[in-house]
């Protein structure tokens, strides 16, 4: 199938020549389309990609050999061109092995930018380029064969428009002089730290764990450590090998039978196999020492002295923010400043964020900065270096707004 408008490349034969066509581009827009439903690791479906003036989807389900493609993702002289790279990211190094490095995500700069934090791609084409996107095909089952031209030309739009986007976001990069303020961000991106699953850390995203205790939470921890080998192992949904709400019932009750854990409301018979290896996980949580208990992670309300803080902190971001053209938002949220203040930091990060305020919180924080009116407006204000006499400053806890 071919269009006027790009190429639907499935074999290997016609991957190779779109290759060498663009194998000399600067940057190419990407994207992908890909399902995880019913698997562990995502399927790669579909692969869109723009450079220059040539645009595809690759059809990964049909081609035998991707190679040539892949080549291009680690070529350290093209720039790879994502909106929400996370996702695409993963995928294509899992598909792989390779990172798709240098990169630039017109997410983060959107944020950089000021246009919002965490700009889904159909709002930033609205805003960047006044196009509406369709939304007919967003529910399509993309293991399907054969794809049909509308939900082709759905996919394309994904890049046909972010090879548009890019270039305008370069230039008031360029022109803000905000290019490098990215950088930190997009090394994350390519780190393959990033993408790395570990099985014992995930009992942090079991839904409720706040409600069980130290030693409990041992318990979990292996459990949940197991499942997830167990999901990667046979590549299925962990929660098709056991769900939440009986992960923390084992924790909770921790069962010393076959027979008290078929007590449990929910599960299987099928599941009379794993029974002896819970058990044998129960009791190897059940033996460790407490120094080996996980941290609960409830996290304590901060105090009524640390919420004033907060508070202040809160108005300078949204006072860095409004000085540079951004949303607060994008700089750092309220729980973000709070797990700061209740960690005894006075540091937001070291990257572009934590450069725009990191300064005034200390300054803030140790009295040298205050909060005050000028020509009517709320600035900061060195303290040492005026008369407070002469500055109407602000009585903190009335301030409501900016």
């Amino acid at each position: 199938m071919e269009t006027d408008l790009f190429e639907y490349i499935d074999t290997t034969h016609k991957l190779r020549l779109f290759v060498d066509k663009i194998s000399n581009a600067p940057w190419l827009a990407l994207d992908t389309e890909f399902l995880r439903e019913k698997t562990y690791f995502a399927k790669l479906c579909l692969i869109q990609i723009e450079a220059g003036e040539h645009r595809a989807c690759i059809d990964p389900l049909l081609i035998d050999d991707l190679s040539p493609f892949y080549v291009l993702l680690e070529n350290p002289d093209i720039v790879k061109v994502f909106h929400a790279a996370h996702q695409d990211i993963e995928i294509l190094l899992q598909e792989s092995g390779k990172m798709p490095a240098p990169i630039f995500d017109t997410q983060i700069a959107a944020s950089v930018l000021g246009y919002g934090d965490q700009m889904g791609y159909a709002r930033l084409v609205e805003q960047v380029l006044g196009v509406t996107l369709s939304k007919t095909q967003s529910r399509t089952d993309w293991t399907r064969r054969p794809l049909n031209k509308k939900q082709l030309e759905y996919a394309i739009d994904d890049v046909r428009y972010l090879a548009q986007i890019y270039p305008k976001m370069l230039q008031l990069l360029t022109e803000k002089n905000r290019l490098a303020w990215l950088q930190k961000d997009f090394s994350r991106a390519v780190d393959p730290d990033t993408y790395a699953i570990n099985a014992r850390q995930r009992w942090k995203k079991v839904r409720g764990n706040q409600v069980l205790n130290a030693q409990q939470l041992a318990v979990l921890r292996e459990l949940a450590a197991w499942r997830e080998e167990r999901a990667e192992k046979s590549n299925i949904p962990r929660r098709w090998v056991l769900s939440d709400d009986i992960l923390l019932d084992l924790a909770r009750q921790q069962p010393e039978t076959s027979e008290a854990i078929g007590e449990i409301r929910g599960l299987s018979d099928k599941a009379k196999k794993y029974h002896q290896e819970w058990l044998a996980l129960i009791n190897k949580a059940q033996n460790m020492s407490e120094s080996e208990w996980p941290v609960p992670p409830r996290s304590q309300k901060p105090t009524a002295r640390q919420n004033l803080i907060i508070d202040l902190l809160m108005l300078v971001i949204q006072l860095q923010a409004k000085k540079n053209g951004l949303t607060a938002a994008s700089i750092a949220t309220r729980k973000q400043v709070a797990k700061m203040v209740q960690a005894n930091k006075s540091r937001l990060s070291d990257d572009w964020r934590g450069e725009l305020v990191n300064t005034e919180f200390a300054r803030i924080l140790s009295g040298e900065m205050v909060l005050g009116i000028e020509n009517d407006k709320v600035t900061l204000i060195n303290h040492l270096e005026k008369n407070k006499d002469e500055i109407p400053l602000i009585k903190y806890q009335r301030l409501t707004r900016i």
